[in-house]
């Protein structure tokens, strides 16, 4: 409908009521029935003006057919309408006889007949316009859907593109359009049988073998076409050695996750769901990137039905790490258990050992396979011709040749080929070459006999007459010269390089012109897939040509043989070459120093660091470490030479660039290989700055994985003094950090500090070294490379914490939880093979046992042993012979590994069992007079150390009788042999607490760890202690090495030492960092790390230790190797720093450490200077600085407070508060106060100037905060017990009166006092906030987030003189919301002090200052 309807209705509507309205004033015996009309009339009008309106609004807004007819039947009404009524027809009448001539033209009946037609029309309108306008809303709806859709689509995509993807691993890439297909009547009845198999997948896995050049990858090429053309390609990746991106395992799940997603839209939410889950999954290993993207989200998905989906991989023996194949194999099985989807795999390779041992290890009912080489020859000869018969007719049509080849030419090249169609192709590009005559060069080939030599000779003679060809024929001596040296440079480049190259980037390799490169190989279409534009990857024609030229016994012409390592080291000393010339800082432009990898763009990441570069900053070493080994000190492997320009020039740059390649890991592990080819003897120089940058790159790794740019900042900034790399890039260290923190002048020997994902609650070694295993409180497994520190998988299972893991003798783990179940795995592969419930606390055997008296345990020895510890280390033995049992309390399950393989396991219910894993049996418990109980280890022989506490009963089942001589506080270590049940040997040693810890050795000894510091040896085969030393105050963390030769030990001095067993010499390894974020809360965290066990865990080849804190979440590597030889004695280790109070003006810190608990330090911020105050005579409690910077207030259990002069260190006035422990020591912000807070509750307020006592304010409970207003005229007091802060109070100091009172069990410690003093904030521990209006006696709740801290709150008044743009969240400085600088694990103060740009940053042993630009706008990026 068009608008000028409606405008037209509106206004005839209205001319016809003006009518309507004449006849009713002049007629007067129709009133009724003309208003009764004119009333429809009007009423229809406005309805027809609503429509107006919203047609005038939007003209996007259109109306319905059934509004459109409507509104045009009642225009044509009322034209009838005013057609009838207008008078002008009665004009002159009127005129002449007035309104005497006007007369109603309607009966009664007529006027009711218009007014129902008037009606109907109002009500269709209505109708109609309501309609539309729910159309319109819903149209709105609509959109506003699908705009939510659209989006979500847009974040779909982008979720995906975080996966790593190999574009030219896909079967139909655009690189790989070119490559061939089986052709008609060729593999007819192999590929009917792979169709079938595609079809059901009745077994799941089938793997297609065959040699080189049988032909297995255009069989794969082909399939995978035909899945596709039927719906049914879940995926593909063609494995290629010559890729990059498809010669390893890296890209291959997130490959087939993005293919999948795009099969189905429910599959791309379900993966889509998964990525944003576990960001970080592309990190992860291959098992748990198969397990989130692929398993996971495939089961989540619900179908109608069950669809059929088959992936294809091709040449899974071009992957370039057996360890991934291996691993690939076991992944594909997992498909089996989908239910939601029928998941097939198609596997071709060559049949490699590594491969078929895999396949032995899956069973047949979920495998079939197939060698080519088992299909018959003729079959294959056919399909060989079939191939010839086809290329060769389109050559001879192309040519215009007649009557060629002959059938018995075509017959003779077919039974050459050794049923390889590699050969048959290179005939068939060889004869085609344009700048030759096909006839000719197929009667060379004819004429040439056959080769003898093996399988490949024929293809061989092929290679050397498709070169000599290209290379020799028709040129003399010096022209062949010239083109041999540049066949060398350039296909000797392709074949040696590790990755596929455009002739682009070749040529920018090699230093080449583009031109040369393309002369160099136009000639060899025969043998290489040469693209048509310069920036497509050259690809070898198959891979036999790759082992054909690097193979002399093959390739027997020395001009076309490619001397592998000769080649390596030119390729090395041009990586070299291209990296120097192009990296540099900040090559890619990240906007902040804190910006992660993610930021930059692949289109910007290839601008900024092209191919080329990119290549070299992943193979330089691979080259060098391939060369001849005489040459590598020509080639710079010496002192001065290209790889010490190298470090000194380029090393952080090479960092950043692998940071922005996602390689940091890979960049660990070349400078490990780095660091052990070189000789030791020589080049000191160059292996001193190799060794650093290990250190460096080992300790920044995890960050630079983060955040590449911190290379230049905080890898710096927090490198040791003394750095060698530190020092030769002093000049790349940020300028807006105008202070840097006092750090070690040398590396210690934590190599690196590993962040877990939960707290650590167990560690282990892999027997190979390779991986470290750490079972967490949340129940999982983190497996993680020993060498790199990076994250190899995630292993989950367990619901409850992992109390102990252990690696079996076949290279399994093995680990146990508290929620009573037992695990095995397979490590690299993360299969869970089985789980075992060890939770018997209810079973019936642990109830009978404890209903009946009479039941007793079996007999653990006729004759044993009991050895007496005492200080004196004397022995003594006693006789015992047998136990009886009771129901223990639950116990902390725990394995080890018997002799025989089996497992011993301390359950739940704290008895002991044998789980056999040849027969998949647990044998009954042995009983145990036990209360609880830990098991240590198994001795060479399978003797058990297992740790019993708690009281013995007597022969009537009752705790023994003090006269009986039984302890009921005694606790011993019993020696089983869990064989005969028998306890060879008893060790009693008095106290629960006297023996902290307990190792057990492979040579028949027990370290026992007392809670004096000492470190005892008991030799079980003489049964005798010595004392081997002391390492005080307490032991919390023993282990020995693998051949016992070596014990390590953890204290609770935070040192960390080892110890040469039979010399009984200790050594220094370092301090431990694991308490450094802990230090901040004084006593409670400190007497946490003095309580907690340490768990420590040696490498197999002893040359390295992992240590952490039970409940840490890091774990830190060792190197013992690196140990100071022996500790002077008179040289004890520094005490760590427990307290730190910056000044409110910044210009002063005053600390306090755990040795030196009655001595202040204050040292001056700018001037390094510093004061010893030592007037206290007991620990200090408090300290507050006064506001103006020139008072330090400290109160001590020495029952006095003591004012300091700042300046001078000097003591001044001493309050005398009487005794009690002083809680709080504020001083009110204009320094006029000083209040201190008691364990007695009260509060006294104090004159700072002459030592006055003020007032005195009593409350509840002990003090636990104190706030003063801004003013200084009120001050806010929190009291409690026991942490609980239930009362809250706030005083007029002047007139002493209560103000405010509040109690509530919940309320926090956290208050507050805005600046005008009439609002008192204070917060409860659910995170929610009350303000209190002091002036209008009124409260109100804000909800804030949970467990959030109030902002501006603490126990001291806040100071208002600050005013840092800089903050501390979480691990970053951060400069608004930009990250600038990575804190260390060790430099994360939970308590930081600041003031205006300087930080005070407390470490385990020490502290040290950041002063960072203040005052204007600090530059992200120099």
């Amino acid at each position: 409908m068009e608008p000028g309807t409606a405008i037209a209705i509106g206004h005839v509507s209205a001319k016809v009521v003006s009518i309507i309205w004449k006849y009713y004033s002049d007629i007067k015996d129709a009133e009724s029935n003309i208003t009764f009309l004119a009333n429809e009339i009007q009423d229809f009008r406005n309805v027809v003006q609503r429509v107006q309106d919203l047609l005038q609004r939007s003209s996007k807004v259109s109306v319905s057919a059934a509004l459109g007819t409507t509104i045009t039947q009642a225009l044509t009404d009322i034209n009838t309408l005013e057609t009838k009524l207008d008078p002008g027809t009665k004009a002159k009448a009127m005129r002449r006889l007035g309104n005497r001539a006007l007369k109603w033209p309607f009966t009664k009946k007529e006027v009711d007949e218009w007014v129902v037609r008037f009606q109907r029309f109002k009500a269709t309108v209505n109708l109609a316009l309501n309609t539309d306008q729910t159309s319109l809303i819903l149209d709105v709806d609509e959109n506003i859907t699908q705009m939510k859709q659209y989006h979500e689509a847009i974040e779909r995509d982008q979720r995906l593109a975080k996966l790593p993807f190999a574009a030219d691993a896909c079967f139909d890439s655009y690189h790989r359009q070119h490559e061939t297909h089986c052709i008609e009547n060729t593999r007819v009845e192999l590929l009917q049988e792979l169709q079938i198999w595609g079809a059901n997948h009745q077994r799941p896995i089938y793997w297609l073998s065959g040699m080189a050049g049988t032909g297995k990858s255009t069989i794969a090429r082909t399939l995978a076409a035909r899945l596709k053309s039927s719906k049914t390609l879940g995926g593909s990746f063609f494995f290629s050695r010559s890729s990059g991106e498809a010669n390893n395992a890296v890209n291959f799940v997130g490959t087939l996750a993005h293919h999948l997603a795009n099969v189905s839209p429910l599959f791309k939410e379900s993966i889509c769901e998964a990525i944003s889950l576990h960001e970080d999954v592309t990190r992860q290993g291959l098992r748990n990137q198969w397990k989130e993207l692929i398993v996971g989200p495939l089961s989540k998905v619900r179908l109608s039905g069950r669809p059929t989906l088959s992936i294809v991989v091709d040449a899974l023996d071009e992957c370039g790490s057996d360890d991934d194949i291996r691993l690939l194999l076991q992944l594909f099985v997992e498909v089996k258990d989908l239910t939601s989807v029928n998941i097939g795999i198609f596997v071709t390779s060559r049949p490699e050992i590594v491969i078929r041992l895999g396949f032995e290890d899956i069973p047949e009912i979920t495998h079939q396979k197939l060698d080519l080489r088992d299909i018959p020859r003729h079959l294959v000869e056919h399909d060989i011709l079939v191939l010839l018969k086809r290329e060769f007719n389109r050559i001879r049509l192309e040519r215009k040749l007649l009557d060629w080849p002959s059938e018995h030419d075509l017959q003779s090249l077919a039974q050459r080929s050794n049923c390889l169609f590699i050969y048959a192709v290179t005939v068939c590009r060889y004869v085609n070459n344009t700048d030759w005559d096909p006839e000719e060069r197929l009667s060379e080939i004819l004429h040439n006999g056959h080769a003898s030599g093996g399988d490949t000779a024929e293809l061989d003679a092929m290679y050397m007459q498709v070169l000599s060809s290209a290379l020799l024929n028709g040129r003399g001596e010096e022209e062949i010269s010239r083109l041999c040296d540049r066949f060398q440079q350039v296909v000797g480049s392709i074949v040696t390089l590790f990755d596929e190259f455009s002739a682009s980037a070749l040529a920018e390799l090699l230093s080449r012109p583009v031109n040369s490169v393309n002369t160099t190989l136009n000639r060899l279409h025969s043998v290489l897939n040469i693209p048509g534009d310069v920036e497509s990857p050259i690809r070898l024609l198959h891979p036999s040509f790759h082992d054909f030229l690097l193979s002399k016994t093959r390739c027997r012409d020395e001009r076309f043989c490619t001397d592998e390592t000769l080649m390596h080291g030119e390729l090395f000393s041009k990586c070299m070459g291209a990296m120097s010339t192009t990296l540099k800082r900040n090559a890619c432009q990240l906007s902040t120093p804190g910006s992660p990898p993610q930021d930059v763009d692949k289109k910007t990441l290839d601008t900024r660091l092209p191919r080329h570069v990119q290549y070299a900053c992943n193979y330089w070493l691979d080259h060098l470490a391939r060369a001849r080994p005489d040459s590598r000190v020509q080639l710079g492997l010496r002192d001065n030479g290209k790889v010490h320009v190298f470090f000194k020039k380029s090393f952080l740059h090479w960092l950043e660039a692998m940071s922005l390649l996602g390689k940091m890991s890979h960049a660990v592990l070349m400078i490990i290989q780095l660091a052990n080819m070189l000789d030791l003897a020589n080049n000191h120089s160059l292996r001193a700055m190799v060794e650093d940058a290990r250190r460096f790159i080992l300790n920044n790794r995890a960050l630079l994985e983060e955040a590449p740019l911190q290379a230049y900042v905080s890898a710096l900034v927090f490198s040791p003094s003394e750095s060698l790399i530190r020092n030769c890039y002093l000049d790349q260290q940020p300028s807006w950090l105008k202070q840097h923190p006092t750090v070690e002048r040398r590396w210690g020997n934590c190599v690196q500090m590993v962040e877990q994902k939960g707290y650590v609650s167990s560690i282990t070694f892999s027997p190979n070294g390779k991986y470290i295993a750490a079972g967490s409180s949340k129940g999982h497994i983190q497996l993680s490379d020993a060498a790199t520190g990076a994250l190899h998988s995630i292993l989950k299972g367990h619901s409850g914490q992992v109390t102990t893991t252990t690696f079996m003798h076949d290279g399994s783990l093995a680990s146990v939880s508290n929620d009573g179940t037992l695990r095995l795995w397979e490590p690299v592969t993360g299969v869970n093979r089985c789980a075992l419930n060890v939770d018997f606390r209810f079973s019936n055997d642990s109830q009978s046992s404890h209903d009946s008296e009479n039941r007793t345990s079996t007999s653990l020895s006729d004759d044993p042993q009991s050895s007496s510890l005492s200080r004196s280390s004397s022995s003594s033995f006693s006789h015992e012979t047998s136990l009886r049992t009771y129901l223990p309390l639950p116990a902390k399950p725990s394995l080890s590994v018997l002799p025989s393989g089996d497992l011993a396991i301390l359950c739940l219910d704290g008895r002991l069992r044998i789980w056999s894993s040849e027969k998949d049996f647990l044998s009954d418990p042995i009983f145990l007079d036990i209360r609880t109980s830990h098991l240590y280890g198994c001795l060479p022989q399978g003797t058990l150390v297992i740790r019993t506490e708690g009281s013995r009963k007597d022969n009537s089942g009752r705790p023994a009788s003090e006269g009986s001589g039984a302890d009921e506080s005694a606790a011993k270590l019993l020696l089983l042999d869990p064989s005969t049940r028998a306890a060879v040997e008893r060790i009693e040693f008095g106290r629960l607490d006297t023996v902290k810890v307990v190792a057990v050795s492979s040579a028949n000894l027990l370290a026992l760890g007392l809670h004096d510091g000492r470190i005892l040896l008991y030799h079980v085969v003489a049964r005798s202690f010595i004392e081997l030393g002391v390492h005080a105050p307490t032991v919390r963390g023993l282990a020995f090495s693998s051949n016992g030769s070596i014990l390590i030990s953890s204290g609770s001095d935070l040192m960390i030492r080892s110890w040469i067993v039979e010399k009984q010499v200790q050594s220094l390894i370092g301090s431990s960092l694991i308490c450094s974020s802990l230090i901040g809360f004084r006593s409670v965290s400190w007497s946490t790390w003095l309580n907690d066990e340490h768990l420590v865990a040696p490498s197999p080849d002893s040359k390295q230790t992992v240590i952490s804190q039970y409940n840490s979440q890091s774990i830190q590597i060792w190197d013992i190797s690196l140990a100071a030889t022996e500790i002077p004695p008179e040289s004890p280790p520094a005490a760590p720093t427990m307290w730190i109070e910056l000044s409110p003006c910044g210009k002063y810190v005053a600390t306090k450490t755990q040795e030196d608990d009655r001595v202040i330090r204050l040292h001056n911020t700018k001037t390094m200077a510093e004061f010893i105050m030592l007037d206290h005579h007991d620990e200090i409690l408090e300290m507050a600085f006064s506001p103006d910077d020139r008072l330090l207030a400290s109160a001590s259990r020495d029952d006095t407070i003591r004012l300091w002069n700042t300046s001078t260190g000097v003591a001044g006035i001493m309050l005398r508060p009487g005794p009690g422990i002083v809680a709080a020591l504020v001083f009110s912000p204009d320094g006029k106060y000083l209040a201190s807070g008691h364990f007695d509750g009260q509060v006294r307020i104090w004159d700072p100037v002459n030592g006055d006592l003020q007032c005195v304010f009593k409350h509840t409970g002990w003090i636990q905060g104190i706030t003063f207003s801004v003013d200084g005229k009120q001050i806010a007091v929190v009291s409690g017990y026991h942490f609980n802060s239930s009362f809250l109070n706030l005083w007029d100091i002047g007139m002493q009166q209560l103000l405010y009172h509040t109690d509530d069990a919940w309320m926090d410690t956290a208050i507050a006092l805005s600046h005008d003093s009439k609002n008192l904030a204070y917060q409860f521990k659910d995170g929610s906030i009350v303000i209190y209006n002091t002036e209008f006696k009124e409260q109100r709740s804000i909800v804030g987030p949970l467990y959030t801290n109030l902002e501006a709150v603490s126990s001291k008044s806040p100071n208002p003189k600050s005013r840092s743009v800089w903050r501390r969240h979480g691990e970053w400085m951060m400069e608004g919301s930009r990250k600038m600088l990575w804190l260390p694990h060790d430099w994360r103060d939970p308590k930081m002090k600041h003031y205006n740009g300087v930080f005070v940053l407390r470490k385990t042993l020490g502290f040290g200052y950041l002063d960072l630009t203040q005052g204007g706008p600090v530059p992200g990026i120099e």
